[in-house]
């Protein structure tokens, strides 16, 4: 009897969340088809049943990681006065111990955009559409009056904490990281005081 649509939706899914883990952790070149569907649980034969490519996953997986991101940051970013976040809270809660500690939940621009930027077509594609939807996405929660500004902040926001959280992993200890992540922090919260 074949499976039901609602199975084979669950299915799909297990698969993403697996590889937007694992592509946060190893990098796109660091995972393969089938190390992605042992870790869902599956075996490697009923990957194209799921999807046309490894490319064609991963492109879907950055998206599954950045809604991911979005609904953890939404979550965990405190806006003053139980206030919804404003975009210095987003910018505190993504430059945080937490999010250095686990790459494999965290942002995958952080994580490995340079290697995505640099992949195949489809894949290179989805890194900058993930791209413009932080920047939207940033300029909903900036407290900027015009759209140009919230934009212009928003980018700058999101350079200097993708740079921040990549060189906060590059220090050599937790403590470095740290003083790391609390200047970009200040650094932020600066600049969109600034605009």
């Amino acid at each position: 009897m074949p499976w039901s649509e609602d199975h084979k939706e669950a299915t799909r899914e297990r698969i993403l969340g697996a590889a937007a883990s694992a592509i946060r952790e190893h990098g796109p070149d660091g995972v393969s088809v089938a190390a992605i569907m042992k870790s869902a649980g599956l075996t490697h034969g009923g990957f194209y049943a799921h999807f046309a490519s490894k490319e064609a996953l991963i492109a879907e997986a950055i998206t599954r990681a950045r809604a991911e991101t979005f609904a953890y940051l939404e979550g965990t970013a405190v806006g003053a006065g139980g206030e919804p976040p404003e975009l210095a809270d987003i910018a505190d809660a993504y430059l945080s111990i937490k999010h250095w500690e686990h790459p494999e939940r965290g942002c995958v621009l952080a994580a490995c955009g340079a290697e995505l930027a640099r992949a195949q077509d489809q894949v290179s594609a989805s890194c900058g559409e993930n791209v413009h939807d932080y920047v939207r996405w940033m300029s909903r929660h900036s407290r900027a009056s015009q759209s140009r500004e919230r934009t212009r902040g928003a980018t700058g926001a999101l350079a200097a904490m993708v740079g921040g959280m990549i060189l906060a992993r590059a220090a050599d200890d937790a403590e470095e990281a740290a003083r790391i992540l609390a200047a970009v922090r200040s650094f932020v919260r600066r600049g969109l005081k600034e605009d």
